[in-house]
């Protein structure tokens, strides 16, 4: 009878990045309390001994997780910048971007939530939670500074359209995330923002 099990992965041929994307399917299939460093060695088909090649401990592997998670949302921020011109415009292409891509990177979802979700009992995960929304809403900052002189009101609008797209992206994930639909919160946020340009 043949024999159909894989060998086990040399060590050598896994990065650290291999490490933390299957760690990444882990957290979105079921939050942080998945993340079990046997369960990832079966799924890479290497013994656990490669995983202390790269990694301390399954502490280390969850903050390394968490700053990678950090790092690229920061990274990510020049994607949806805005470059100065027509502000309806800008507004509105940033508005689909964020809306469409969230209802088709369903895994991408799962995992800020379940970090957010980490972070309400994790100290070091709720800090860069904090980072990253931080730097969010300092980014739409620069843009609703075009609409309106008022620092308290820029920052305002600026939190509610975040917290308005962070909903929007969960309520937009799968089957509720069809073109129609999207195009029409799209249009309603980009109204809400515009409406509060300052009076002439």
């Amino acid at each position: 009878m043949t024999n159909t099990k894989q060998p086990a992965r040399d060590k050598s041929q896994l990065t650290r990045d291999d490490w933390l994307d299957a760690a990444a399917g882990e957290v979105a299939a079921g939050g942080f309390g998945n993340l079990r460093v046997l369960t990832l060695s079966k799924k890479l088909g290497v013994t656990r001994g490669s995983f202390y090649w790269h990694f301390k401990d399954h502490e280390d592997l969850v903050v390394s997780f968490l700053n990678r998670w950090r790092d690229r949302r920061l990274h990510e921020l020049q994607y949806w910048k805005p470059r100065g011109g027509d502000v309806e415009t800008e507004l509105r292409q940033i508005l689909e971007l964020l809306l469409t891509d969230a209802s088709r990177n369903i895994r991408r979802l799962q995992v800020e939530l379940a970090v957010r979700d980490f972070a309400r009992r994790n100290d070091y995960a709720a800090d860069l939670v904090n980072q990253v929304d931080e730097a969010r809403i300092d980014q739409n900052c620069e843009l609703y500074q075009r609409l309106s002189q008022d620092p308290q009101r820029i920052r305002d609008l600026s939190l509610l359209m975040y917290v308005a797209t962070i909903g929007s992206q969960v309520v937009l994930t799968g089957k509720k995330g069809d073109a129609e639909t999207i195009r029409r919160v799209e249009d309603l946020m980009a109204r809400v923002a515009l409406g509060q340009r300052d009076d002439d």
